[in-house]
């Protein structure tokens, strides 16, 4: 349901996730994050956090949400919550796989780098690692480590982060060359620091919030606090601070071998100042995204197949291969011609805003005195893939029509068994509530210029501005509930989309979670 569409660009041609993770590494996190190190995992997260305020690609994203400037405690026990939940329940389990849903949700609407995300991915890993060897009642030990690196890779791979390294090793290296290269002040930096900092001292009553803002900051590295725009506390300061650290692991070590600790103590467990004694998946995020992020999937009686991708994917050579099955296809691609077929109130619009330019010249004998006048689409496409205010013009317009026309069909279909709904735009245009699943079309991004080339008769510069237009295939696969592979040929194309036909399993429930087989 896209500009191009409309324009009737032509069909796609035809031609992950990380593997599951081993049960160990989820178990032997779960007991350091909530019986073994509690505390000292909380905290270091803590500092994860703060030293990604220090890349000012983050920091200056985090400060143009408003959310660490209007709601720090909320931010903050929403990241706490989610990661607790993470490493409570594994990532592949319902509850994990509804926490990762929920963040990629959030995150889509943020043009993130993949080389930021990469670098806070660094941090979960390096973090415990480090303060548990300077404070902890004992050091990770290795075993313990890697599975740490385990965990949080699934993770990143669930979350359709990119390039993540295979190895322990190069994480840390990856984490370290980052913090050696790449941080370095920005006003972004101290602004988003101190409002953190500000939530954490409002614990405390008002006299002791100086002496506790001291001992805060004297945890901070010094080449910490200098891209944050913080003073560095006198050495003997810091020096107290740590060894006050080490004491109380030391005690604590000794506590808990008289008395092993008896359950679990994540965050999640924990009483919150935003929501009290409990919480639900629901509350957790920016308060602006929360409808949508709480918009319920379809959850009738009838299959409902959203079909998406990136353009020349392959969407149309996955949709042949339902409608060969029998299920009906309602492609939006389609309805958004129709929007602007000639003598459409789609048509006189364009017309009306754009004038000659967009009016097709018509050939000897085309009836052009009786006949309603034909749209030039290949000079309207020109016209709004060269200005994004353009296209967002002509995609207000089309899609009502779009949605209407969906509404009818499915209407008209509401005994079929299942439904194919091929919508380029799915997730730009947020329709994943008329879907009970969604699966997505995927490719390279070369193959997707090459095809998209040779398709359309395009230039490389045209087919990149086309590209551009729609989200990239990276950005919607943590999206999607079921990713189709379409780097091969037909053949493999149609033994995906059979396994996918049969498996059931990635449908979610009206809360987003995933249902049971």
């Amino acid at each position: 349901m896209d500009a191009r569409a409309a324009l009737g660009q032509g069909a796609d041609l035809e031609g992950g996730l990380d593997d599951e993770l081993d049960a160990e590494a989820v178990a032997l996190c779960r007991r350091l994050a909530g019986v073994l190190f509690p505390w000292d995992i909380t905290r270091s997260l803590e500092l994860a956090l703060l030293k990604t305020f220090c890349l000012p690609s983050i920091s200056g994203l985090l400060s143009r949400t408003g959310e660490f400037g209007q709601r720090p405690r909320k931010r903050y026990d929403d990241t706490g919550l989610m990661v607790a939940e993470l490493l409570r329940h594994g990532p592949d389990s319902p509850a994990g796989a509804a926490v990762i849903s929920r963040m990629n949700r959030i995150h889509v609407a943020y043009a993130i780098a993949n080389d930021d995300f990469l670098y806070v991915l660094s941090t979960f890993v390096a973090e415990p690692i480090r303060w548990l060897e300077r404070y902890g009642w004992r050091p990770l030990q290795p075993h313990e480590q890697q599975a740490l690196f385990r965990f949080w890779r699934h993770v990143g791979g669930r979350m359709g982060i990119t390039a993540i390294p295979t190895t322990l090793q190069a994480l840390l290296a990856l984490n370290a060359r980052v913090e050696r290269e790449l941080f370095r002040p920005a006003a972004s930096n101290r602004r988003v620091a101190d409002a953190t900092l500000a939530m954490l001292l409002s614990d405390w009553p008002e006299p002791l919030r100086p002496a506790v803002r001291g001992l805060l900051e004297a945890v901070v590295e010094p080449e910490l606090a200098q891209p944050l725009g913080w003073p560095v506390p006198p050495a003997a300061l810091r020096h107290l601070v740590r060894s006050g650290l080490r004491l109380r692991s030391r005690l604590l070590n000794r506590w808990q071998r008289l008395r092993p600790p008896q359950g679990s103590r994540f965050y999640s467990e924990r009483p919150t100042p935003s929501y009290g004694s409990s919480f639900r998946l629901e509350q957790l995020g920016p308060p602006a995204m929360l409808e949508r992020l709480n918009r319920p999937r379809w959850t009738g009686r009838q299959r409902r197949i959203g079909l998406t991708g990136g353009i020349a994917s392959g969407k149309s050579s996955v949709g042949a291969l339902l409608a060969a099955r029998g299920l009906p296809l309602l492609d939006a691609d389609a309805y958004a011609r129709e929007a602007l077929a000639p003598g459409s109130a789609g048509a006189r619009a364009v017309l009306a805003r754009y004038g000659e330019p967009v009016l097709a010249t018509p050939g000897p004998g085309d009836g052009a005195d009786v006949a309603p006048p034909v749209l030039d689409r290949a000079a309207l496409g020109r016209i709004v893939f060269a200005d994004a205010v353009e296209r967002q013009w002509l995609e207000r317009l089309v899609h009502p029509m779009v949605r209407e026309r969906f509404a009818a069909e499915l209407q008209r279909l509401a005994a079929a068994p299942a439904v194919v709904l091929m919508i380029p735009l799915l997730f730009e245009a947020e329709l994943e509530s008329l879907c009970s699943e969604v699966w997505l079309v995927d490719c390279d991004e070369a193959q997707q210029l090459q095809r998209l080339v040779a398709r359309d008769g395009l230039s490389d510069s045209e087919a990149r501005a086309r590209m551009a237009a729609q989200w990239p295939l990276a950005r919607k696969r943590p999206l999607a509930d079921r990713v189709i592979d379409n780097r091969g040929g037909p053949d493999r194309l149609a033994v995906e989309v059979e396994r996918a036909l049969r498996d059931r399993r990635l449908g979610r429930d009206s809360s987003g979670r995933a249902k049971a087989p």
